[in-house]
Parts: structure tokens; sequence; C-alpha cells
């Protein structure tokens, strides 16, 4: 089949989205590799990922294989493909990623939804392999990190068995979790791949700055204590089985009249603070994993043990509510937020663009984060690379203090709402 053919079909008219799906059907069948609807839509929405555009000659072939096309009124087929392929393109650019309403997932099994030839499997299928198209020794370690994340995530849905080896002991739990977070990574996959403009540093560089950890010496010989300091550097999901049993000790000495007692000076406390500073870690292991619900519940809870914020645990949270789009708790964090704080006026902004669009509510609040910090807005679209390694202290409107905000999931939060990074950008 021709490029030409193809391309003269781009445009299009105007169509149904019946009869975009009845002809692409129709196309699928008379093709030697019969894809199913859901396996199309996910291979479409995969191509939009992908750093370089390809020509329809270049992916066509990989989606259907050959196509045998014996009457011109079947090139009507091919007009629907094309509109289905615009309609995806158009989404990317859009942020508007979620799958499609028959790709869901039972709330009573999740098995129910993973059988052969199923929606949800066939539909991640599609998008895996449309990814196979990358090219990942041209990617940076951002990219990379960014890709195999998406991978894992659709790879778990792609049949009961894959499940069953990703999900564990709360299967049921955490397959929600993983299809609920799907956007964000799809979403962080486009980002890295087409519009990040490299935003990160040489391998090199990220390698000295996970050595800097390992390289940190305690002057505690308890053994306690350093395995305390092991547990708080490490940032993988494997942590939390030995701060689990670090909690348990501690949690055995205290009582319900003790929380009672101290409730709102637990962090003023010598004894409670590596209890707190360990519920922070957790809720932080969470939230970069995806989590961002566990992290929210237990964030709460510390600032209602700790109200003054001595740890910072209100910036994470913020990012959390927005990507688990709890707007009014949202609002009512930031009554108690200092307006200065980098973190409350980017939530703010966030608050007011997902409530009034590009309005002025929501421009004004995108004019103080400019006023605050020059660099917010070129590191978040990618205009401006930022150090991996981040210093303990930043002054205000500095790089460093963006990339506080970055490490607090600011750029998640900022990719869960449609459109937001596009707008950040206009000026």
């Amino acid at each position: 089949m021709s490029t030409l053919i193809i391309n003269l079909y781009i445009a299009g008219h105007i169509m149904s989205p019946t009869k975009i799906r009845n002809n692409v059907i129709k196309l699928s069948e008379l093709s030697t590799k019969k894809p199913n609807y859901y396996f199309i839509q996910g291979y479409l929405m995969g191509l939009g990922a992908l750093p370089l555009m390809l020509t329809p000659s270049e992916w066509q072939p990989d989606l259907f294989g050959d196509i045998n096309l014996q009457k011109e009124s079947e090139l009507k087929y091919l007009e629907s493909l094309m509109a289905l392929y615009n309609q995806s393109m158009d989404k990317v650019i859009q942020n508007e990623l979620k799958m499609p309403a028959k790709c869901s997932l039972s709330k009573q099994d999740y098995r129910d939804s993973l059988k052969p030839n199923m929606p949800l499997p066939s539909y991640c299928k599609g998008v895996l392999q449309a990814l196979k198209h990358i090219n990942k020794r041209a990617l940076n370690a951002l990219q990379k990190q960014a890709v195999d994340s998406l991978s894992g995530v659709l790879k778990a849905f792609t049949s009961e068995k894959a499940a069953a080896k990703v999900f564990g002991e709360f299967a049921q739990y955490n397959a929600q979790e993983y299809k609920r977070n799907y956007v964000y990574y799809m979403a962080d996959a486009i980002f890295e791949l087409r519009f990040s403009n490299d935003l990160t540093l040489s391998d090199e560089d990220e390698a000295q700055f996970n050595n800097s950890f390992l390289d940190e010496e305690s002057n505690e010989l308890d053994e306690l204590d350093e395995l305390l300091e092991l547990v708080l550097a490490d940032t993988e999901l494997k942590a939390l089985e030995p701060m689990q049993m670090l909690l348990e000790m501690m949690e055995g000495h205290i009582t319900k009249q003790f929380i009672k007692d101290n409730t709102g000076h637990f962090w003023g406390l010598h004894e409670t603070r590596p209890y707190m500073m360990l519920r922070a870690h957790r809720a932080k292991i969470h939230a970069l994993h995806g989590y961002t619900q566990k992290a929210q519940s237990e964030l709460e809870e510390l600032l209602k043990l700790n109200p003054n914020d001595n740890q910072g645990n209100r910036f994470l949270l913020m990012n959390c509510l927005i990507i688990n789009k709890e707007w009014d708790k949202l609002d009512a964090l930031l009554v108690k937020s200092d307006s200065e704080e980098l973190h409350a006026t980017a939530s703010r902004a966030l608050s007011a663009f997902v409530k009034h669009g590009d309005s002025k509510p929501a421009n004004d609040y995108k004019k103080k984060l400019q006023q605050q910090n020059k660099h917010f807005s070129k590191i978040l679209t990618g205009q401006e690379k930022l150090k991996v390694q981040q210093p303990p202290y930043f002054s205000p409107g500095s790089k460093e203090e963006v990339g506080v905000y970055l490490d607090s999931l600011g750029k998640q939060a900022w990719i869960s709402v449609p459109a937001s990074l596009f707008w950040l950008r206009k000026k």
C-alpha cells in the first residue's frame, strides 16, 4: 500500500466514533495480523509517545501486516484509521491520556479483566508494541527510566500471569493503584521523550549522586541507629520491610495515652523524632512509587502529630492532593500555608487552572511564580537544566529551590493536570 494513498486520507472527513470504529475493525479483518480494536487504539496512543514521529508507511505494516484492499469503497477504512490516528495525536498534545472506558479493571477481581483478548490487556499490548520503535540507546537516563516505568505498568496488565508476578500479596489493591496511576507514567514518558529537552545530567553525574548516599558515615556505633540511617537513605520499595520493623519496635513504647498527651508536639520530643522521620520517609517512598493515596494518608496524620510541620511534610502532601484531585483538601491546606512558599504558589496556580482554566486568577498565580522564581517554568517545561544532586539548603529564587519542589513530586503534580505544562510555558 503506497504512502501516497494513505496520506490522501490523513485529513479525512468528520466521522462519528461509531463509524470510525466499525471501519477500522473492517480494515483489521482485511489484514494478515488482524489486531483487535483495543490493540489498535493502544498502538496509536503509543506512537504519540515516541520521540520521533513515524510515517504511516513505517508503522502500518507493524500494526496490520499486509492489507488486502480489493474494492475502491474499502479505501474509506484507511480514512477512518487516519482519523483515529489523528485523534490519538491530539490526545497526546492535550495530555488526555486515559485508557478507553472499556479498558476497565474489575473492582471485585482484577483477573476478570485480564482474560485473553479483553480490552485492557489488548490495549496495553498495543502500547507496548508501539514503544518497541524507541531506540533506547539514544535515550538519556531520565528518559530510560520513564520508558521502563511505563512499560512495567503496561506489562503488568497484559495477562493474569504477568499481573500475579507484579501485584503480590495485596493484588487487588495494587492492581487498582497501578491502573489509576497509568496516566501519570504515560504522561511522564511523553514529557521526557518529547518535551524535556534533555532535562538531566550525564549517567556519570547520576552515579556520583547515588554514590554520595553510600559515602555517608555515621558517628553512631549502635546497630539500630545504623539501620535507621540506611533505611532513611533508601527510596526503593524494599526499604519498607526494615522500616516497618523499626516502626513496630518504636510503637511498642508509644501508648494511646502518650499519643493523646503529646499530639501536636511529636517533633519536639527527642524520643519520637526518629519515629516521625521514618513515617515521613515511608510516605515519600509510597509517593515516589505511585501510591499517592497511601502517602497522603500518612502525611495528613503526621501533620496532626506536628502541626508546625518542622519536617516540611506539607510540601509533598500538596502534590499528592493534586495528583489525587483532592482540591477541597488542598485549598484547606493552602489556607494554613505561607503565601511566599514556592510549593504553595505552584499549588494555588494549579488549583486555579483546574477551576478556571487559562484565566486571570490562574495567570495571576503564574505571574507570581515567575516573580518568586524565574527558573520555575523553564525547568518544569525543560527549557533549563537542573543538576540531579541537591544541596541540603537553598536560597529563595534559586534553581535549587525548584529542585526541592521537583523532589516532592512537583513535576508529577503538573503532569496530572491536563494541559497545565503547556499553559505554564505559554507567554
